[in-house]
């Protein structure tokens, strides 16, 4: 599937300058694999997914309001070191609050989508996420997410790199229910980037990002 939130050139063009300079030219972002959505009700597949995480553990967690239809996995999200720990630990929250936001017909933010997402490149998101659902189309299917990287860049910030594989993953008109297929491709892999910066609160909050559709370091069998 190809997600319509946001278009990805868009979201490139107004991030690949500060994650250049934030991560020092080693991010797998670039332009020329870029592609934007063909249409806003197609779908693909994955690999089989663990079940739909409607509530996350641990003391002060989200839950999360996913349908039964969708379902996510997420390997390589576990660290032995603290620090890398609560930030993979909010990436992943990061990521499931773009899954219910996108899940449902939405007329405002979600307060996950908010806790995790801000300032105007959230707001952006966010707006793109309301459009796509007032258009018709929401999402099901499988969600696996894989290959985490972290790094530090200035300010005391962080990037956080993951992949994403939408061969399961299918778009659902939100009146019908009818659910578009399409054959699986390259571009169902897409790879993440997260700028991350820690909130007042001590949570790792979403301040830019982008993605790159078709990524052949995130294909797998």
């Amino acid at each position: 599937m190809t997600r319509t939130t946001l278009p990805a050139a868009v979201a490139l063009a107004a991030s690949t300058a500060l994650l250049l300079t934030a991560c020092g030219g080693g991010g797998s972002d670039s332009s020329d694999k870029i592609q934007s959505s063909a249409t806003s009700t197609t779908a693909t597949s994955t690999p089989t997914t663990t079940g739909s995480p409607t509530q996350a553990a641990g003391p002060g967690a989200p839950k999360f309001d996913l349908p039964s239809g969708i379902t996510t996995d997420f390997k390589g999200f576990e660290s032995s070191d603290p620090k890398k720990q609560a930030i993979l630990t909010d990436a992943k929250y990061a990521a499931l609050s773009i899954l219910e936001f996108e899940a449902k017909v939405y007329a405002k933010e979600t307060p996950n989508f908010k806790r995790f997402w801000t300032g105007e490149r959230g707001a952006a998101f966010a707006d793109s996420i309301i459009a796509q659902g007032k258009g018709g189309s929401v999402i099901t299917g499988a969600y696996p997410y894989y290959k985490p990287v972290v790094k530090t860049i200035q300010g005391g910030n962080v990037s956080v790199q993951y992949c994403e594989d939408q061969r399961k993953a299918y778009a659902k008109d939100s009146k019908t229910g009818k659910v578009t297929v399409t054959k699986p491709s390259l571009s169902d892999f897409r790879s993440w980037t997260l700028l991350m910066t820690k909130s007042s609160s001590g949570e790792w909050t979403v301040f830019n990002h982008s993605w790159v559709q078709g990524a052949k370091q995130c294909q797998v069998a």
